[in-house]
């Protein structure tokens, strides 16, 4: 969602193939040959091996994998504390696992930052999160749910609404409340 927002993806494959094809460098605008895999993977930007590892290891069976480099939102207000700053130097990947979509940042150093992915099953979120919003903002239903997760934590960033009224929560996985914004 609001992270999710921010997934503007692109990169080579790390997959050796003997079949190729001629493709345009949507950046450079000039010729390319891109190896071409199972699991075809949009080429725009040439992204570090140790970075490509890193993601592989993490999530090896993946498919529609896009790479491109982090580009900051302006229209997402708040910013999940713990993360590490990134900049234009960092990496973002699209990709889907399981039939689901998956967005996730990886640092100039080859760390995975981060990954987001929509939920959409709400009944199947965490008991705890469930529950506080079944106490704290009863009335109100659940319009989406990003799940949010780096090296330490896993968080749920909710849209509410209730009539008119409108609220975004990031819950944490087990209930508390880390940012509550009205009005977006």
């Amino acid at each position: 969602m609001a992270i999710a927002t921010v997934a503007f993806f692109t990169t080579s494959c790390g997959e050796s193939s003997t079949k190729e094809t001629t493709g345009k460098d949507t950046i450079t605008g000039t010729e390319i040959n891109m190896p071409v895999s199972e699991n075809p993977v949009t080429t725009n930007i040439v992204v570090p091996e140790p970075v490509k590892t890193s993601f592989q290891t993490k999530y090896p069976n993946v498919s529609n994998v896009t790479w491109n480099r982090y580009e900051p939102v302006s229209t997402f207000d708040w910013e999940w504390s713990g993360w590490p700053a990134m900049d234009s130097s960092d990496y973002m990947v699209k990709f889907n696992m399981d039939n689901t979509e998956y967005w996730s940042w990886y640092d100039g150093d080859n760390n995975w930052v981060g990954t987001v992915t929509p939920v959409t099953d709400f009944a199947g979120l965490p008991s705890s999160v469930n529950k506080i919003i079944q106490n704290d903002f009863a009335g109100y239903t659940i319009t989406s749910v990003d799940k949010e997760n780096d090296k330490n934590r896993t968080a749920y960033e909710i849209e509410l609404s209730k009539g008119e009224e409108k609220m975004k929560l990031l819950i944490d996985e087990n209930g508390s409340v880390l940012k509550k914004k009205t009005k977006w």
